[in-house]
């Protein structure tokens, strides 16, 4: 989707396991779908905001916006409760056999 914004290429992958996790994440809130790119370019990416700005074409204040909607609708205060659920979220999407492995148990 977006090519040469940055020194690489942020390219939209919806059909990758990633893509559908923030796909799930934002159907489940309810997101647009400016929402969860900003939620895939702000996570995956670790953009800053005015990064996430330009790369979407848009002002910080419209970015900043976006953010008081999300943490809205997902009931968060801050983008570091919304990065916490989101992960709480993909952890309870992992198979139960892999969440064990990776806590050195097996079930």
């Amino acid at each position: 989707m977006f090519k040469n914004m940055m020194e690489w290429q942020v390219i939209e992958e919806p059909e990758t396991a990633a893509g559908e996790i923030y796909d799930a994440f934002g159907d489940r809130y309810d997101f647009t779908g400016s929402e969860k790119e900003v939620l895939r370019l702000y996570l995956l990416f670790g953009f800053e905001d005015k990064e996430i700005a330009k790369i979407m074409q848009s002002t910080v204040q419209e970015l900043e916006g976006r953010f008081r909607c999300m943490l809205g609708k997902t009931r968060t205060n801050s983008m570091r409760e919304l990065q916490a659920l989101f992960i709480r979220f993909v952890l309870q999407k992992l198979p139960a056999n892999l969440s064990a492995e990776a806590c050195g148990t097996k079930g």
